[in-house]
């Protein structure tokens, strides 16, 4: 079926109350259906309102970040040297001058192309994708053509592509921390309607580009894509806060003026004292004073700095951080003082069950760390065998890995994960013992599902 074709309307905004319309209003003013947009009115739509995506800056060419090694005061500096040293005709010194700003120039260059198609690829990696229903038929799609009016379909593990209001939801839970910065997994209700004052947070009917998926399922209306969503809203923000300058770079251009006004001083001084006191020429004394001002400019500098950040670059890589500009490294080691987020940043943002307390008031650990199912358990610091010796303590464990939307696996020799985290700890504590889920699943297959809901604690 295909929706009204009027894409030329203005684009919706994050302002707008989307949560406090009921369905059939939605779907009028955003000129949809219940079974989607055309194929033919989406390509409209994203003609009219552009890619689901934040702005990202093109990647300089090789010339550009090669020209970028030569501008900065010091090196101002170092070419003016370059260029008396030629005037007075000391070939060797300006040679060696010019070979030094090359030598900077390349080694900077070379570390600033890698760490940019470093960063290129791991942009490509991160691309996501959307499950949209269109003409009736449910379709997957690059995320960023999504456009406003889509009707988008969510499940455990997805990253929610867009701003949406929801429809329809399953025992839907949502990590918003990207937003709100809270740790614990929000519960949605399609059916819950606010009023217009309510907080970004406390919007339960919506779900935001970003955000990720715990549990459970979702159909919902895209209400706002790219640059208009929430997210894109902060993007904005960030952007119009501009970049400051480095420390290190703030430093140089400090030391870099104080160094120029030093040379000319001390030419005026040097000259005025041969002429007036010694009885040297003028012309004599100015071939000196700029011998005098190529010798007292450190021309290895440059180098040194730049060699110490390349090394803290590639220490940097090596731990899994990509550095795009050299000087940053020294910026960071700067710091004095980090204000950060806990959850994801300092910690994993991963639950371990560390103790187990039976009916019969006996206390069992659990050792390990992590969602990696590194670990036994123990009694009064002793291992136990729970299949043998513990009544209980098997069954216990088994429901938990039964009742579980969560998943823990292998891959690579590495454990990969997806869904909300208690659920995963209880995953781990499972393989800790050998109760894999996908075992038990065989033996005791799943006939029915009831989602998660207040009244059922």
């Amino acid at each position: 079926m295909n929706s009204l074709s009027n894409s030329e309307a203005s684009p919706p905004s994050p302002e707008e109350f989307w949560h406090t319309q009921p369905e059939a209003d939605l779907l009028l003013k955003l000129e949809t259906t219940s079974k989607g947009l055309s194929k033919q009115e989406a390509q409209l739509r994203l003609n009219t309102h552009g890619p689901n995506q934040l702005p990202q800056a093109e990647p300089p060419a090789w010339w550009t970040i090669a020209i970028r090694q030569f501008q900065s005061p010091f090196v101002y500096i170092l070419a003016a040297a370059a260029i008396a040293s030629l005037a007075i005709g000391e070939f060797i010194d300006a040679g060696f001058i010019i070979g030094v700003l090359c030598l900077n120039a390349t080694i900077g260059g070379i570390q600033e192309w890698r760490a940019e198609q470093s960063a290129q690829a791991l942009q490509k990696l991160l691309q996501i994708c959307a499950t949209v229903e269109r003409d009736g038929q449910v379709y997957e799609i690059d995320a960023e053509q999504v456009v406003p009016g889509d009707i988008v379909w969510l499940e455990s593990g997805n990253r929610v592509p867009a701003d949406l209001r929801l429809l329809l939801t399953h025992g839907l839970e949502i990590d918003e921390s990207l937003l709100t910065g809270e740790s614990l997994p929000v519960l949605k209700k399609s059916e819950w309607i606010g009023e217009g004052s309510v907080p970004v947070a406390d919007r339960l009917n919506m779900g935001y580009a970003g955000s990720i998926v715990i549990r459970g399922r979702a159909r919902g209306i895209v209400i706002a894509t790219g640059l208009r969503t929430e997210i894109g809203s902060l993007a904005k923000a960030m952007m119009a806060t501009g970049q400051g300058k480095p420390p290190l770079i703030i430093r140089m251009e400090r030391f870099s003026q104080a160094l120029a006004w030093f040379v000319m001083v001390a030419i005026f001084v040097v000259g005025a004292l041969g002429i007036l006191f010694q009885g040297y020429g003028i012309l004599d004394m100015f071939m000196f004073s700029v011998a005098l001002a190529v010798a007292v400019i450190p021309e290895g500098l440059p180098v040194a700095l730049t060699v110490a950040l390349a090394i803290g670059t590639k220490r940097m890589a090596e731990r899994g951080v990509i550095v795009r500009r050299l000087a940053a490294v020294e910026g960071l080691g700067s710091c004095t003082m980090i204000a950060s987020d806990k959850t994801g940043t300092l910690t994993c943002n991963e639950l371990t069950v560390k103790e187990i307390l039976l009916p019969d008031g006996l206390m069992y650990q659990v050792s390990g760390q992590g969602f990696a199912p590194n670990g036994k358990i123990l009694f009064n610091e002793h291992s136990v065998n729970v299949i043998n010796e513990v009544e209980g303590l098997e069954s216990l464990i088994t429901a938990a890995v039964l009742c579980n939307e969560a998943d823990l696996h292998a891959h690579n020799g590495e454990w990969s994960h997806r869904g909300d985290p208690t659920d995963i700890a209880l995953l781990s504590l499972g393989q800790k013992i050998k109760v894999g889920q996908e075992h038990m699943l065989e033996n005791y297959p799943q006939v029915n599902q009831i989602p998660f809901e207040p009244e059922y604690q």
